[in-house]
């Protein structure tokens, strides 16, 4: 059994998605470092396996949710070094450290010997026992990571999770925790999770290499595997060398002689991020040019012919503007719903317009949270979402919470940053000439 789970794991904020659909096992005693650019999300995988934040999907600490677990369980199980942890003044290191052992204070929140030992030998084990006594706000960075991390084993949590564990640290201290932290792993068949920028030093110390990009895992495997110029290249856009160190250990050097990297140039070989299959993707199709609905028309095709079930919402083009492909599409077995009411510049009604929209979104929303179909497409829902009819949070929220195996193309000119916040693939169709600008009417079968 993995002492660590994570499936289907997303967190968002504010309706934004962060972290996106991350399977992970860990087995106990593992050492997994996640590594990727800054903004990629480790330290809210981090936070999510701690119980800090809400996600999706599930998170399993020998077999048990974390969701499930009470804040006494998680400590017992758990144990967080953060980048930059609160210190409070005037406490003393070994006051700190002993706030590890809060989670086994008996009922009226009294330590016991047993706790006092345990806190003296994480002291000892850290380099810490002459600075016991210390005030917290006297330790030097260096010193105040070393109180963070007997901190965090003074908790005797079977689970580690360390975020930037050599941030402050000179070389020489950096390879003194990495290795104090490794020792400790082997003692007690720890399992650790660190966020980690050094890229060589991940590579030396962990088993394992995660490297996340926009939320995703893009890669996972051996320091070998992950460890790749291509892949540093097309990962970090930095200019690398990989080079041996002893057997097994690879050393990321960067390299002032290699050539600045277009950032136009195509790689000869697709990085790691272009090699992984997603379950589902979320695609907007925007801007002031034509084929937006046409687009996403022709993807559709591609999922029927792939034997998916597919749905198409329209927000707007209904009536007169009744596009072409419905009929084709509903031969096809597509579950179409053309219930949009025109443009506003085409309204009778703008009360009935309105509420038209509203029903479109609602009908839409069920549509993809049923997890009926592989692929829902929205199209002109961005017209609805800028005139204030439908909630672009509500959207969003909707597209980065729905079933993993659910497809959603978004079309309409001007879609909100939070909607191309939330896709995968964002696609900007740029007006460059247009027939309509010689006075020639819309052609039915061509334009809709």
């Amino acid at each position: 059994m993995s002492a660590v789970e994570l499936t289907g794991v997303a967190v968002a904020y504010n309706g934004r998605p962060v972290v996106r659909d991350i399977d992970l096992q860990i087995p106990s005693g593992g050492w997994l470092a996640l590594i990727g650019p800054n903004g990629a999300g480790k330290t809210t995988i981090l936070r999510a396996i701690a119980g800090l934040l809400a996600h999706r999907g599930r998170i399993a600490v020998d077999g048990e949710a974390v969701r499930d677990l009470s804040s006494k369980q998680i400590a017992r199980r758990i144990a967080m070094v953060r980048q930059e942890p609160y210190m409070p003044a005037g406490m003393t290191v070994a006051q700190y450290v002993l706030l590890g052992r809060s989670a086994y204070f008996s009922y009226l929140g009294k330590e016991r010997d047993s706790d006092r030992t345990v806190v003296a030998r994480a002291l000892e084990r850290l380099s810490l026992l002459g600075f016991a006594e210390r005030p917290l706000e006297t330790l030097s960075g260096g010193e105040r990571q070393r109180a963070a991390i007997a901190r965090a084993l003074a908790q005797d949590a079977p689970v580690l999770l360390v975020d930037e564990p050599t941030s402050a640290l000179d070389v020489g201290r950096q390879q003194e925790v990495l290795d104090l932290i490794d020792s400790v792993r082997a003692d007690r068949d720890l399992t650790v999770i660190a966020a980690m920028h050094e890229l060589t030093l991940a590579g030396q110390y962990a088993d394992r290499l995660a490297m996340v990009v926009d939320g995703r895992l893009v890669q996972c495997g051996a320091p070998e595997e992950v460890l790749t110029e291509l892949a540093i290249a097309g990962t970090y856009r930095a200019r690398v060398r990989i080079r041996a160190v002893g057997d097994a250990v690879r050393a990321v050097v960067p390299d002032r002689t290699i050539p600045p990297l277009d950032p136009h140039e195509v790689p000869i070989e697709a990085p790691p991020r272009a090699r992984v299959r997603a379950e589902s993707v979320v695609i907007v199709n925007t801007g002031d040019g034509k084929g937006k609905s046409t687009a996403a028309f022709g993807t559709m095709l591609r999922a029927i012919a792939r034997g998916w079930s597919v749905c198409v919402i329209q927000f707007v083009k209904s009536g007169r503007w009744k596009v072409g492909e419905e009929q084709s599409a509903k031969r096809l077995g597509v579950d179409w719903w053309a219930i949009g009411d025109g443009f506003t510049w085409d309204s009778k009604d703008m009360d009935r317009t309105e509420a038209v929209a509203r029903e479109a979104w609602r009908v839409a929303r069920e549509r993809v949270e049923s997890g009926a179909y592989r692929l829902v497409i929205l199209d002109e829902v961005t017209y609805p979402m800028n005139w204030g009819w439908i909630s672009t949070a509500d959207v969003v929220d909707a597209v980065a919470n729905r079933p993993r195996a659910v497809n959603v193309i978004a079309t309409g000119r001007d879609a909100p940053q939070e909607l191309v916040d939330c896709a995968d693939t964002v696609t900007e169709m740029r007006n460059v000439k247009h027939v309509f600008d010689r006075g020639v009417r819309a052609m039915r079968g061509i334009d809709f």
